[in-house]
């Protein structure tokens, strides 16, 4: 059974046989019939059916329900009432007079249709509204769904306990893409991962777009993974398309801040997140979304596109080290002794293990050692030492042989694309306040 677009049917058609109508109705991968007798009282009767198909579309077929004393007008002022967003109410009547119709209407049905018409132009009505409920909240850019419609998806999965898998895919650094290459390449990228997409995703799995740079998958838990790991081969074989020789031969952009301040930003990639039935019970749709977005975010953790599930991958391990400070280790390379006590204080106040060295040959020797035993994830260098472009070497040296520790060159060198081509994250001219440092400090951490 498709759970893409559910049309609920109350009532009887005048003159048709209702198992036929809904037999040849609609593509059996893309739309599932639900037909119910009666309405009941207040919508008694369909109301188990309501919260666990969460229709799109209800078609009520008014002579058929009120002379069996069913309220109709009632119900459509019910549904309205709950606030239940993109989904049409249709109402088949021939025997009420216009300003009943007009009732209806303004009550909350969306369509009056009369009973004149044939099988085949009926189907064609209902499926005219459900186009319009997905191009009503569709991305303007690729024309993917919104979030609302995979968040019904899922909890139709949920309600009859279904196994579902979620994907959240992110669009990394797309907003700095953003601003060196203008709207119209950026658009671009936004189509061609939507066209990826559908490619790798089929029916009835779902794809939609929950904002700009994010997307979500709806599948089953045994191609999950299959699905994540294809899109980040396919992503990151097509990226370099993106972007001008000279960007793709530097391999990062460079954004520029405010007061001169200017970052190294790597490029585009993919960072999936991936939760499903399979590992633990989900009761709703927010549950099952907020873990894939944490799985999201253990893989941005990673160079690259990349995905993470919450499925426990067994991993063999070359080596156990012997953690000896759980806080988050950081070098400070800082020839004035003022500022460099002021450092070293203030970050261990922060929640920090730092260490201090005014030698860059001390802080090589120092940054190996951590790497190995305490885990140093960041270093504060000047990239001039006593006059000298020994910080700047030294950054060349640690992005090179340690890319997965965050360097912030706080620099009395007043040229950000020399600094940044070394291989810093972050340039910081001086002077600098300390408050703007700090913030760049959590920032950088909680991204690595």
């Amino acid at each position: 059974m498709s759970d893409f677009q559910v049309v609920l049917l109350v009532g009887n058609a005048p003159g048709q046989d209702m198992s036929a109508l809904m037999g040849n109705f609609g593509h059996p991968n893309m739309l599932t019939l639900l037909h119910s007798e009666r309405l009941g009282p207040g919508g008694e009767a369909i109301q188990a059916i309501l919260a666990e198909a969460m229709p799109d579309l209800i078609c009520l077929f008014a002579d058929d329900l009120e002379a069996q004393g069913d309220d109709v007008l009632g119900f459509c002022e019910q549904i309205r009432e709950q606030g239940l967003k993109v989904r049409p109410i249709v109402v088949v009547q021939s025997n009420g007079a216009e300003n009943q119709r007009i009732q209806y209407l303004l009550q909350g049905a969306d369509d009056i249709l009369g009973p004149a018409l044939s099988e085949e132009e009926f189907q064609v009505r209902l499926l005219v509204h459900l186009r319009r409920n997905l191009d009503f909240a569709a991305n303007a850019v690729t024309q993917l769904p919104g979030l609302q419609f995979a968040q019904k998806v899922v909890q139709r999965r949920l309600n009859q306990q279904r196994p579902v898998a979620l994907l959240t895919l992110e669009l990394d650094h797309f907003d700095v893409y953003s601003e060196a290459y203008g709207d119209l390449p950026a658009w671009q990228v936004l189509k061609t991962v939507a066209a990826m997409l559908s490619r790798i995703v089929m029916v009835p799995d779902f794809i939609s777009q929950s904002d700009e740079n994010h997307f979500v998958v709806v599948t089953h838990p045994d191609k999950a993974e299959k699905i994540a790991a294809l899109a980040c081969r396919q992503f990151e074989t097509v990226s370099p398309n993106f972007y001008s020789e000279k960007d793709r031969k530097q391999g990062y952009l460079m954004s520029v801040i405010a007061d001169n301040i200017s970052r190294r930003v790597p490029l585009l990639s993919l960072s999936i997140g991936i939760a499903s039935t399979e590992t633990q019970p989900f009761d709703s749709f927010m549950s099952l979304f907020n873990a894939s977005q944490q799985m999201g975010t253990l893989a941005r953790m990673q160079s690259g596109s990349s995905w993470q599930s919450d499925r426990l991958r067994l991993a063999g391990s070359t080596a156990s080290a012997v953690v000896a400070d759980s806080r988050p280790g950081i070098l400070v390379l800082e020839t004035d002794a003022a500022l460099a006590y002021l450092l070293k204080t203030t970050l261990e106040m922060e929640g920090f293990a730092v260490e201090l060295t005014t030698n860059p040959v001390d802080a090589w020797q120092r940054l190996t050692e951590n790497i190995r035993w305490c885990g140093t994830r960041l270093v504060i260098l000047d990239a001039l030492v006593n006059q000298e472009e020994t910080g700047l070497q030294l950054t060349a040296e640690i992005r090179t042989h340690y890319p997965e520790v965050r360097i912030i060159c706080a620099s009395s060198l007043h040229n950000r694309q020399r600094v940044l081509q070394a291989g810093a994250d972050l340039y910081l001219p001086r002077p600098f306040e300390l408050s703007r440092l700090f913030s760049w400090v959590h920032r950088l951490l909680a991204e690595s």
